[in-house]
């Protein structure tokens, strides 16, 4: 699918494409499996398919016919944009579109992937509205909330 054109925007001011995400993974970790030192992940027949669908998910973000459904602008005073469920709701209308996105995300997947990247947002949106709540190291809350938007 033809990608829209925020998806060529500088990478600190949108999410990762699937290429990107893809990438992201050959950064050189130890993992193991069953004995054996996995070189790549992103190759490798127990952890290929995942890492693919969570690419598609990634690139979900980018395609015009989910774009709009799937993300909002940043309130980090970035300019960019960010997946609708990584930013904390102003309201229920908010909360109906993060919800309608996370669906959305579920039906890319058929259901299959239990633990989408979504499922950390709850979370990570608590860093922005209520940094506060993590005192004395409130500053690090809003310093981790804007890298993960």
């Amino acid at each position: 699918m033809e990608m829209d054109a925020r998806a060529r925007a500088p990478r600190g001011t949108r999410p990762f494409t699937g290429k990107e995400f893809l990438e992201s993974l050959r950064d050189g970790r130890e993992i193991w499996i069953y004995g054996e030192r996995v070189d790549d992940v992103t190759t490798h027949p127990a952890f290929r398919n995942p890492a693919r669908m969570l690419a598609r998910l990634y690139d979900a973000l980018h395609e015009p016919a989910t774009q709009e459904l799937l993300t909002c602008a940043t309130d980090t005073g970035s300019g960019g944009y960010t997946h609708r469920y990584f930013r904390a709701p102003a309201g229920a209308e908010d909360l109906v579109k993060a919800r309608d996105a996370i669906a959305a995300w579920a039906r890319l997947t058929y259901g299959w992937m239990g633990r989408s990247p979504d499922y950390k947002a709850a979370f990570l949106a608590t860093l922005g509205a209520n940094a506060e709540f993590y005192a004395p190291h409130q500053d690090n809350a809003r310093r981790w909330y804007r890298a993960a938007q």
